[in-house]
């Protein structure tokens, strides 16, 4: 079972190394506390902003209506302290703690901008919010793999179709979604908990909803519980039934969050990890985390015999799953295409519309599905490269890493305890 390390300081070897630390340390704290009611301040402007916060409730009561331009002053000042405050941190641990807080506080002063009507390119704001930048693609780029699914599904009618037909036997009925997917979360459970000590008394619930821009939303309540929320818009087919579990519980959000809960809040008591802002570097390495999580849990075989012995008959569902695996591992392949045409939207090179006919041309969406990605775009704009570029880069820093399994797990629970930017991440 792979073990959370002890954070050591590079330089005095302790652990924690807050004893000979501490001033500097209590110097970060006082600018935490700073951000933290910053951010709640700003969730009262917008309140999706502010996706989780378990920190102290009187924070919440200060978190003053300040107008934006005050919030954008306030910011300034704190971000100008900041810098003054790191320039002679006496250990590695600290050093570390001080460029994250940095680079989320930064990442705030854009979002406060954007509020008060800057515009930035999909690009520009991809670098200030989330520390990246997506590979350029073009719609060729994905021929190959567009002419690798028409081979696997020939037929006549255009690819689309096709592929909706097809992948319409694997859809669980409705009334079976809440025993398929609780039987889901539950495996991913276990496994996870093969390989990562868990909190006593983490939790979990799930909730089916409708009307939502999502397909499933993970919201962290603090003391090591969730509210999974699965939306029923659509329906949920046999493959996503595991992908979802484990991108919003485990070892996906709700770990990643319990992780930081226990060993930087409670154990180190660092607040600023106490309040998740959506559009902010953290998120880069959720989403991604969460995306690259069931490739550490299962392989694929071991997930199609999952699916085949427990899932599908539970659905009721017959079918040949190793095709159905083949034809939807040859479509993940498409999933960058998201980022293209929400850059092109975003940067005002196509309408709405036009974003909506490439999905359903291109990325193989149904209408009613891509009109939802769309109203995603456009609230949430540059947010989906975390999940695809997110995922390929957490994948590649932990196949750097590690020699075995044994060690990528150790690997990947060492990011999600001590959050990195994507710049600590990529090469």
């Amino acid at each position: 079972m792979s073990q959370i390390q002890p954070i050591r300081c590079q330089l005095c070897q302790q652990t924690p190394c807050l004893t000979r630390c501490a001033e500097h340390n209590d110097t970060l704290n006082q600018h935490a506390a700073e951000y933290v009611k910053l951010v709640l301040a700003i969730g009262h402007h917008e309140p999706l902003y502010v996706d989780a916060y378990y920190g102290p409730a009187k924070w919440q009561a200060e978190a003053s209506m300040l107008s934006l331009p005050e919030q954008a002053s306030r910011c300034a000042s704190l971000m100008a302290g900041l810098a003054n405050a790191g320039q002679d941190q006496p250990c590695q641990l600290l050093r570390e703690r001080h460029g994250f807080l940095s680079k989320q506080l930064g990442s705030v002063a854009t979002y406060l901008k954007r509020l008060m009507g800057q515009e930035f390119s999909f690009d520009a704001e991809s670098q200030l919010l989330y520390d990246t930048q997506a590979p350029k693609l073009n719609l060729s780029d994905f021929s190959e793999v567009l002419a690798r699914i028409d081979s696997l599904l020939p037929g006549e009618g255009s690819l689309t179709k096709r592929f909706d037909a097809y992948r319409s036997q694997f859809i669980v009925p409705a009334d079976r979604v809440p025993q398929v997917f609780t039987a889901a979360v539950e495996q991913a459970r276990l496994l996870t908990k093969r390989h990562l000590p868990l909190p006593e008394g983490e939790q979990f619930r799930v909730e089916f909803v409708k009307d939502q821009i999502w397909t499933a939303y993970n919201w962290y309540q603090g003391n090591y519980a969730s509210l999974i929320q699965l939306n029923q818009d659509h329906p949920l087919h046999l493959d996503r039934a595991l992908e979802l579990a484990s991108h919003e519980g485990y070892p996906g959000h709700h770990v990643f969050n319990l992780l930081q809960e226990r060993e930087l809040v409670k154990g180190l008591g660092w607040w600023e990890y106490a309040i998740y802002p959506l559009y902010s570097p953290i998120s880069f390495l959720s989403e991604g985390s969460a995306n690259y999580g069931l490739s550490l849990l299962m392989t694929k075989e071991e997930r199609i015999d999952f699916e085949q012995r427990v899932l599908m008959p539970m659905a009721g569902i017959e079918g040949d799953l190793q095709h159905y695996h083949e034809v939807m591992e040859a479509y993940k392949a498409l999933a960058n295409l998201d980022t293209l045409v929400c850059r092109q939207l975003i940067d005002g090179e196509i309408t709405r519309e036009e974003a909506a006919r490439l999905l359903v041309e291109f990325a193989l969406y149904t209408p009613e599905k891509a009109a939802q990605r769309v109203r995603f775009y456009q609230a949430n704009r540059s947010y989906v490269l975390n999940y695809h570029h997110g995922e390929a880069s957490i994948g590649e820093y932990v196949t750097n890493q590690a020699r075995d399994n044994a060690q990528a797990w150790e690997v990947f629970a060492a990011l999600l305890a001590r959050p990195r930017a994507a710049s600590g991440i990529i090469r």
